[in-house]
């Protein structure tokens, strides 16, 4: 259902967008960054539903010229939220129909396709950027967007997040939260003695071939868009956990710092599409994603990423409830070649058999039979 907009009920909407003023001004006073923060909002143009910056709240460094062309700049767009794909949207106008965050390191990472202000962006130097939907307490009808934009590349948005719905919170109204370890995964004794198995095969796997970074992906819940958790799991969504990861190159510590504040929905990179089949995959440059099918994919084009596989396994320490984990290797960048890169998941393979103990793969096929079985993204573009 569409939210009023201001055009249909503007009392009512006058009200928030004082509210939305007052917001910006207590966050304006929170942070010392040379931002740019608009509110997008949306109104009526004939039959269509439209998301407009022009006569919305803003604030502004009054220091950084480039921010400011910028805002000029986008008081000349409007995003319809009307019945188009959602890559064709735009930034704001998926935000509000998803009624989700989106935050990227860099927008230079989009395709003009995803974020039609791309070439003014590369103009007045604007990078790294976050949105978020704005919600009336009571209800679900999100009443408009609000953008922050910077000069600089940013890997963790967590602390800007917090206080922008602080700031929400105090005009009452909110939005959704990046997601909370701490409300999502709750571990079993045996889910515990899972995971510390696979770190024991995760740390001796990147040792021994030298991977940058491996990590697992477990089952998490999560209330979908209002970035609540729920009581009851979903199935769809999944969360990296803090106790089974590897780092061995330092300089992948930003892209895990990512990971832990992304959630992934079945079908989504290389680890959703394990997560989704319950079998192995393998893509060869996951950079090649839009970042609807891999909401990461800026972060791995930004550390040098690009081939990954991802196994889905079972655990006897966790009984019959069907829980599955997904590790993810990322391979050396160095290892290009399509024979290499066949060479060293036979030998992932072999190293994993050798140490699996309650653990086995959740398709339930031999080890030797994985790699035929194994699905293969060799162009990402799906």
């Amino acid at each position: 259902m569409m939210p009023e907009s201001q055009t249909e009920n503007p009392d009512g909407y006058c009200i928030i967008k004082e509210r939305m003023t007052q917001a910006l001004r207590y966050f304006k006073q929170s942070t010392e960054q040379h931002v740019l923060a608009q509110v997008w909002a949306p109104v009526k143009i004939g039959d269509r539903c439209v998301l407009t910056t022009s006569g919305q709240p803003f604030v502004l460094d009054p220091l950084s010229n480039g921010l400011h062309q910028y805002r000029m700049i986008s008081l000349t767009y409007t995003f319809s939220v009307d019945g188009e794909s959602d890559e064709a949207l735009g930034l704001p106008a998926r935000v509000f129909r998803q009624k989700l965050p989106e935050w990227t390191p860099n927008v230079q990472y989009y395709s003009s396709r995803e974020y039609s202000r791309l070439n003014h962006a590369l103009n007045y130097n604007v990078r790294g950027t976050l949105a978020l939907p704005v919600f009336e307490p009571s209800g679900q009808s999100c009443v408009g967007v609000l953008e922050l934009i910077t000069t600089s590349q940013k890997i963790n948005y967590a602390p800007e997040m917090d206080k922008i719905c602080k700031a929400l919170e105090a005009v009452n109204l909110r939005s959704s939260a990046i997601y909370d370890h701490s409300n999502t995964q709750v571990l079993t004794i045996g889910h515990q003695n899972a995971l510390a198995e696979i770190l024991e095969i995760l740390t001796v796997t990147c040792e021994t071939y030298k991977l940058p970074l491996a990590q697992t992906w477990v089952p998490c819940r999560h209330g979908g868009g209002m970035g609540k958790s729920s009581t009851s799991f979903d199935g769809i969504c999944m969360s990296t956990t803090d106790v089974a990861f590897y780092v061995i190159d330092d300089h992948m510590w930003g892209f895990r710092e990512a990971c832990t504040e992304h959630h992934l929905l079945k079908g989504q990179g290389v680890a959703g599409r394990a997560f989704e089949s319950q079998n192995s995959c393998f893509c060869n440059d996951i950079t090649q994603f839009c970042k609807a099918e891999y909401p990461l994919v800026h972060y791995a084009r930004m550390f040098g990423l690009t081939s990954c596989v991802s196994f889905c396994l079972q655990s006897s320490h966790t009984g019959k409830d069907d829980y599955i984990y997904i590790i993810e290797f990322f391979l050396p960048t160095s290892i290009t070649d399509s024979r290499d890169q066949e060479t060293l998941l036979k030998s992932l393979l072999a190293t994993m058999r050798k140490r699996l103990q309650s653990l086995k793969l959740a398709s339930e096929t031999e080890f030797e039979e994985e790699e035929r079985s194994m699905e293969i993204i060799v162009d990402s573009r799906l």
